[in-house]
C-alpha cells in the first residue's frame, strides 16, 4: 500500500483495521480508496439474493472511533458495481475499463495543445515527457496504443540535457495525431474477460531475406516473396520476422476468429521481444508492431509468442522458396498495407 503523506499513512492504518476486522476487500493508491463486498455462503447480510459479511455502513462503522471524514468526491458512497479508480472507470459487471469523460477530455486537450504549440517550434525535454507519461498510463484503456508511444520515448531520450529544445519530428507528431483520433471516440472501453487457456492452433512463421516469408496455419501454408529492391534503411531480417507474424494475425482476421488466446511459433528473439513490449525503437518494426496489436484489437484476440528452433519450423522452408503442394496452400488473401505493395511478389508458386 502506498504511504506518500500523513494522510497516508493514516488512511494505511485504516486499512490495516478493516482487514483485521474481516472487511477483507479494500483498494488503496494514494488518496483513491475503494470497498467491495463478495458473497459469502452464509453472511449476516441480505442484498440481491446474496450474503455478505458485512454492508457499507457496518465496514464505516469500524473506522469511525479514528474520525476519519469521508471525501464525497473519493471513493463509493456505497457498494456499486461501476467504480472510479487511480482515476480510470471500472465496470464489473461488464468487465470493462474505460478513460472517464473528464479525463478522455483532458488528455485529448493534452494531445491537441502538443501539435498546436510543437509542429512548428521546438519543445523542452519536460514537454515530451509529460505528454508520453500520460499517453503511456493511458494505455491501460488502449492497450495498441503502446507501440504509438515508442517514437515519444525515443524522442526523449535524444535530449542531451533538460535544458535543451528539439524540434519534435514528424513520427512524433503522427503518433499523437493518432491518439488524437482515439480519443475522439467517446466512450471505448477495454474488455478485461479472460481469454481462456492458450490455444495451439499449429500456426507458424518465419522469414529468410534470401527468399521472403512463410507462414502454416493448421497444415496450411502460403509464402510472400520480396521484390528485388526490398530492403531500405532499417528493414532487416527482424523486420521480416515481424511482418511474418503481422501477416499471420491477418490471416487469423479472415479466418473469424475472436475473443481467443492463440499461440505462434516463431525462431526471432527481436520480434518475440517487440512483440512483448508491445513497441520498438526501430521505425519500420514498431509501424509492423502497431499495425498487428491494432488487427488484434478489432478482433479480441491475443497472442503468447513461442520461440521455435529453425530445424522444428514448418515455415522455415517456406520462406526459402521450398513450398508446399497447392493444394494446402491457404485460399485466404488480404490487401498488403500500402507501404509494403512494392517490398514484396504477393504470391508466388513454381510453374508446373
Amino acid at each position: 500500500m502506498c504511504a506518500s503523506s500523513n494522510s497516508g499513512q493514516i488512511a494505511n492504518a485504516a486499512v490495516d483495521i478493516w482487514l483485521a476486522e474481516g472487511v477483507d476487500s479494500v483498494l488503496k493508491y494514494e488518496d483513491d480508496l475503494n470497498l467491495f463486498h463478495c458473497p459469502v455462503q452464509d453472511g449476516a447480510f441480505l442484498n440481491n439474493h446474496f450474503r455478505y459479511n458485512y454492508d457499507y455502513d457496518t465496514a464505516l462503522s469500524i473506522i469511525q472511533p479514528l474520525g476519519i471524514p469521508w471525501h464525497r468526491k473519493k471513493g463509493t458512497q456505497k457498494f456499486h458495481h461501476i467504480i472510479t479508480f487511480i482515476s480510470l472507470e471500472w465496470n464489473l459487471h461488464d468487465h470493462t475499463v474505460t478513460l472517464p469523460e473528464k479525463k478522455r477530455l483532458k488528455f485529448l486537450q493534452h494531445c491537441h495543445s502538443f501539435i498546436a504549440n510543437f509542429s512548428s517550434h521546438p519543445c523542452t525535454l519536460n514537454d515530451i515527457d509529460k505528454i508520453h507519461s500520460s499517453l503511456s498510463y493511458i494505455s491501460i484503456v488502449y492497450p495498441h496504443g503502446r507501440s504509438y508511444n515508442a517514437p515519444l520515448s525515443s524522442f526523449a531520450s535524444s535530449f542531451r540535457t533538460e535544458f535543451q529544445t528539439r524540434r519534435p519530428p514528424p513520427l512524433v507528431l503522427s503518433s499523437i495525431q493518432w491518439w488524437i483520433s482515439t480519443l475522439e471516440m467517446v466512450g471505448s472501453p477495454r474488455l478485461l474477460i479472460p481469454r481462456g487457456d492458450v490455444i495451439d492452433l499449429g500456426i507458424f512463421v518465419n522469414a529468410s531475406t534470401s527468399w521472403g516469408i512463410g507462414v502454416v496455419i493448421s497444415g496450411q501454408w502460403t509464402a510472400f516473396r520480396l521484390a528485388p529492391d526490398w530492403k531500405i534503411p532499417r528493414r532487416d531480417i527482424c523486420w521480416l520476422e515481424t511482418l511474418a507474424v503481422k501477416f499471420a494475425v491477418y490471416y487469423l482476421e479472415k479466418m473469424g476468429f475472436q475473443n481467443s488466446r492463440l499461440l505462434i511459433h516463431l525462431d526471432n528473439q527481436g520480434t518475440i521481444g517487440a512483440l512483448d513490449k508491445g513497441r520498438s525503437s526501430n521505425v519500420p518494426i514498431n509501424l509492423a508492431v502497431c499495425r498487428t496489436y491494432t488487427a488484434l484489437a478489432a478482433i479480441s484476440v491475443s497472442v503468447d509468442i513461442n520461440y521455435i528452433a529453425s530445424a522444428d519450423n514448418p515455415a522455415d522452408p517456406i520462406s526459402r522458396g521450398i513450398l508446399g503442394p497447392l493444394s494446402s496452400k491457404l485460399n485466404i488473401s488480404f490487401h498488403l498495407p500500402k507501404e509494403l505493395i512494392s517490398a514484396f511478389i504477393h504470391y508466388v508458386h513454381p510453374a508446373s
